[in-house]
């Protein structure tokens, strides 16, 4: 199995078979990172991503330069595409090398209200593939467990310089890419800092409304029978938290140039 918090693949389109797999916590080293953009394409990378996370289905690579971690993901599974747009990926790191909660980014998020408005039958301009709705709906970036950032939601063109940006490529699998300054996680790459990091699709499928996944791709109700929003406090008709994947931990000191 393998792994991804900020960034890495490898051999993932051309051939799937070769990407590393990670079966439980491993230490390994972060690669340099040099011209990546985010922009929800993964030409930046390479062929394809480094790293599998068998669990969940979706391969990942992480990077860093001298200022910044770089997150790539792509995710194949269309089942686990519209968990992600309900509940979004998660990028947890610990600044202190442990298998504890810190910093999180998740992304993305599908905005409910604009999803139904997009997805309207009202609308002429509606798109017959609902993961391009989603896409469009996507209005914000969702923070935990920063020091100097607040909880909640924080701008796509935000001051923090954490971005992310989401795309659909030509095989139709959902690409995603976050990036993270290292001043904002505490960490620097001449200091030395080894930090561990968690990449993972938050939540799991957990039908709210009786809808199965199946029907949702179909229909008009995703996200919303999916307990749409955890962790941020908009699952307000969930009965109770969903389980939640554990993910793979990773412990990797930062790459230097």
């Amino acid at each position: 199995m393998a792994i991804v918090i900020c960034t890495i693949w490898m051999l993932v389109v051309a051939n799937p078979a070769f990407a590393q797999r990670n079966k439980g916590n491993v230490q390994q080293s972060l690669d340099w990172a040099t011209g990546i953009t985010v922009n929800g394409k993964l030409d930046d990378w390479g062929d394809s991503l480094q790293y599998e996370h068998a669990t969940q289905h979706f391969y990942y690579h992480i990077k860093n330069d001298a200022e910044h971690v770089y997150v790539a993901i792509r995710v194949i599974d269309k089942d686990r595409q519209m968990q992600i747009f309900a509940q979004g990926l998660a990028f947890m790191v610990n600044t202190k090398g442990k298998k504890r909660d810190g910093p999180t980014v998740y992304f993305p998020v599908a905005d409910r209200l604009a999803f139904r408005s997009i997805m309207s039958a009202d609308n002429d301009d509606r798109p017959d593939d609902m993961r391009k709705g989603a896409l469009a709906a996507i209005r914000a970036i969702h923070v935990m467990r920063f020091d100097d950032v607040l909880d909640g939601q924080i701008s796509l063109e935000n001051t923090y310089g954490i971005h992310a940006q989401a795309t659909l490529d030509s095989a139709g699998a959902l690409c995603v890419e976050m990036v993270v300054p290292l001043n904002r996680l505490g960490i620097s790459v001449d200091g030395g800092d080894e930090f561990a990091f968690n990449v993972k699709i938050n939540g799991i499928m957990v039908p709210g409304s009786g809808t199965s996944a199946r029907t949702m791709r179909r229909g008009y109700g995703y996200p919303y029978g999916y307990g749409y929003g955890y962790p941020y406090g908009y699952g307000s008709q969930m009965p109770s938290k969903p389980r939640e994947e554990a993910g793979v931990w990773v412990k990797a000191p930062l790459a230097k140039e």
